[in-house]
């Protein structure tokens, strides 16, 4: 008897689409927060400040996307992949904490405003257990996104079996 196996493929297709789209959504989250907390830290929206956090978001979220090349097995390492890993390493960093200072001060103080920044650590005393734990835990999966974005996104999803 012949076995159909189209029912199984568009099973893992949706579910593929499905991962994809809520990495892809977080990752959206990411750039966004990453953007703003890296404002909130320079306590500006002044030209300079703003240029200065586009670049930079731009730049670690091309780094955490890129995280499957930069940190795929060579032959040969060369200096330029040393140079490129340790700077991911920074970028990967500054997103968490750009991104865990933009949703710490958003959740702390109920609102966006560059003037009332303050010190993560008397953010995070205004915070309830449970906020804290959301906060931490939504930052973590926005902060992983883009690189489960990049190692994905031409994969099916039989590594994850």
């Amino acid at each position: 008897m012949k076995h159909d196996s189209k029912p199984q493929s568009i099973d893992v297709n949706i579910r593929r689409w499905v991962l994809i789209s809520a990495f892809r959504l977080s990752m959206v989250w990411d750039l966004l927060t990453t953007f703003l907390g890296s404002l909130i830290i320079l306590g500006s929206a002044s030209f300079i400040a703003l240029g200065l956090s586009l670049v930079g978001t731009l730049t670690v979220g091309a780094f955490n996307f890129s995280t499957k090349s930069i940190w795929k097995r060579r032959r040969v390492k060369r200096v330029e992949i040393a140079l490129l890993q340790l700077t991911w390493i920074f970028a990967i960093a500054f997103d968490f904490w750009t991104s865990l200072t933009c949703n710490t001060t958003y959740i702390a103080l109920q609102q966006f405003n560059l003037g009332q920044s303050g010190t993560l650590s008397r953010l995070f005393s205004q915070l309830t257990v449970g906020q804290v734990l959301i906060v931490l835990f939504v930052t973590t999966l926005t902060t992983i996104s883009p690189m489960m974005v990049g190692a994905i996104r031409d994969r099916t999803l039989d590594f994850l079996t």
